[in-house]
């Protein structure tokens, strides 16, 4: 529900936007839309560590390491408005419809064994909220023609891609893999949460190819990337915090069809991925954990490829 609250706010805050569009200097187009959202966050933890008992040490690169699934449907508005069609403005909401398919996965090394041995495996029920807005502006070069029906353009400018990606993790299956004589471990109901912050202000580049009602566009973007992140170890009782830094790359293609002057149908594919490092924050607060503190190095990735149809409409 709190996800169509936002798309039903975005739409009416884009829908108010069509009062700037009646001069002649302006036009633009809104459109809404659904698709399925593939793809999942890593993050893992190794290296330098620190511990008020035993100081800094140096631990193998990655001594555990967590996947959480995206694998969701999603529901999508945005739209766009362009100045004497050169300057444009534009924004994109998504968010998810539906929990991961897949399992949320993590894995231990060195616990039972030799650092190099996978010895602890699980796999738990992840539900999941999940929001992308991606907002910029874009100056367009004067088109090029080749013919009266086929025409190119390029353009380029500043974006802001923010997502906020929130799982709660229940119900896990755990097993031993350097220890195969040892019986699986299930523990039904909440386990972990973990949520993530990702902003990251990117160039983008892009170029558009009409021919009568089709056109194409392909846009490519490249920026920083900050992340924040924060697990909750329910059953440990134990809380990691993280800030990183990285960088981020994006894809956008897109096929669309001028149904009518005002109607349009447009089928997008959309690529990210984001590589991040920095410092994670251990605190204990309860159990036997309780007080605990320590520090690690934890390294991000995301990866994701979205696609989907929309209906739009030009004004």
């Amino acid at each position: 529900m709190k996800i169509l609250n936002r798309i039903v706010l975005i739409t009416a805050c884009l829908i108010s936007s069509t009062v700037l569009a009646q001069t002649n200097n302006w036009i633009g187009s809104l459109q809404a839309g659904a698709g399925y959202w593939l793809g999942n966050a890593t993050y893992s933890i190794g290296g330098h560590a620190w511990t008020p008992e035993e100081g800094s040490v140096q631990l193998p690169d990655k001594i555990s390491e967590l996947t959480f699934p995206l694998d969701v449907a999603f529901g999508s508005v945005g739209g766009n408005l362009m100045w004497k069609k050169k300057f444009e403005i534009y924004g994109s909401f998504m968010g998810n419809l539906s929990d991961p398919s897949s399992k949320m996965k993590d894995s231990d090394w060195g616990v039972i064994s030799d650092a190099n041995t996978l010895d602890i495996y699980s796999e738990s029920d992840a539900a999941l909220t999940a929001v992308s807005l991606d907002v910029g502006g874009r100056y367009w070069f004067s088109p090029t023609s080749q013919t009266n029906r086929l025409s190119c353009s390029i353009g380029m400018g500043p974006s802001l891609l923010y997502q906020h990606l929130d799982w709660t993790i229940s119900n896990v299956d755990q097993w031993y893999p350097s220890q195969p004589q040892l019986e699986h471990d299930t523990q039904s109901g909440l386990a972990a949460t973990y949520n993530v912050d990702i902003v990251m202000p990117y160039f983008s580049a892009g170029i558009i190819v009409h021919f009568k009602r089709l056109s194409g566009r392909l846009d490519v973007g490249l920026g920083p990337a900050l992340v924040t992140d924060e697990d909750d170890h329910i059953l440990r009782q134990k809380r990691s915090t993280a800030t990183m830094a990285g960088i981020g790359a994006k894809g956008t293609a897109e096929l669309r069809y001028d149904l009518t002057k005002h109607l349009f149908a447009l089928a997008r594919l959309n690529t990210l991925s984001i590589q991040a490092t920095g410092t994670s924050k251990d605190q204990g607060y309860g159990g036997e954990l309780a007080g605990y503190t320590a520090e690690i190095d934890e390294d991000f990735a995301l990866t994701s490829l979205d696609g989907g149809l929309s209906l739009g409409y030009n004004f």
